[in-house]
């Protein structure tokens, strides 16, 4: 297993131009520790050369990267019009209710658009895709939310194979 110094490194030469490796390396580091730890912004200086200023900047502009530790399972709450108009508020509502902000094991947001817009309420769990949200099925979800994940990650550095060093 390639260490994330590896990762980056392959990023580099994946994406040679512009700034997408800072993006993907942003990615691998986010792959890594759960968030974009320092250790990992340390790496990307080293192997990138951009300053901690610039890479956070980036960092700060998508909504999916985080700067400090989500719980074990994050929940992304589309609250755009089409989940708001099909219950996204009282679900909300729950999740604001019995989560705070946030706790070790579950931490929330509210995004934009998910693409389910034909499933809504929808939400992503840890990236894994919930559709037709209830109240119940939200209850449901803080009780057992291993049933409800699909555990998956792929890395940009799992191209290796395919596109070689």
């Amino acid at each position: 297993m390639a260490n994330l110094k590896e990762k980056i490194e392959f990023v580099k030469k994946l994406f040679p131009k512009g700034d997408t490796a800072l993006i993907a390396a942003l990615h691998e580091v986010q792959n890594e520790y759960g968030y974009l730890h320092p250790e990992g912004i340390k790496t990307i200086e080293e192997v990138l050369g951009y300053s901690e200023d610039q890479i956070m900047s980036v960092a700060s502009f998508y909504h999916m990267f985080h700067k400090e530790k989500p719980g074990k399972y994050h929940i992304h709450l589309c609250t755009n019009l089409s989940c708001m108009e099909a219950g996204a508020y009282r679900i909300l509502k729950i999740l604001r209710e019995k989560l705070g902000d946030g706790n070790e094991n579950f931490t929330y947001e509210e995004v934009e658009c998910i693409g389910l817009c034909d499933y809504a309420p929808a939400a992503l769990i840890n990236g894994t895709p919930i559709k037709n949200l209830s109240t119940e099925k939200v209850e449901e979800i803080l009780k057992e939310p291993k049933k409800f994940v699909e555990k998956y990650e792929e890395t940009y550095y799992d191209l290796k194979d395919t596109y070689g060093d």
